[in-house]
């Protein structure tokens, strides 16, 4: 099984992109950002439907969630 990625206060995808700098192959769970202008960079950056994005963190169901064995998060939020 490969990286299978959930990516938090995602911004426009940092660390899915020095993953794919550093050729580490991952399937996206899902991301979550809540700024609009991010979200929509995010799903062109890294090829994508906005779709996968969970939105705000306040109302993922950890429940609901697809495994995943790698979580990032970006800081300042």
């Amino acid at each position: 099984m490969g990286v299978r990625l959930l990516s938090l206060f995602s911004g426009i995808g940092a660390f899915e992109k020095a993953l794919s700098n550093i050729d580490v192959a991952y399937d996206l769970v899902g991301y979550s950002e809540i700024d609009k202008y991010p979200s929509a960079a995010y799903s062109a950056i890294h090829s994508v439907s906005e779709d996968k994005n969970l939105g705000n963190i306040k109302n993922i169901d950890a429940e609901k969630l697809d495994d995943f064995n790698l979580m990032t998060y970006g800081f300042p939020c």
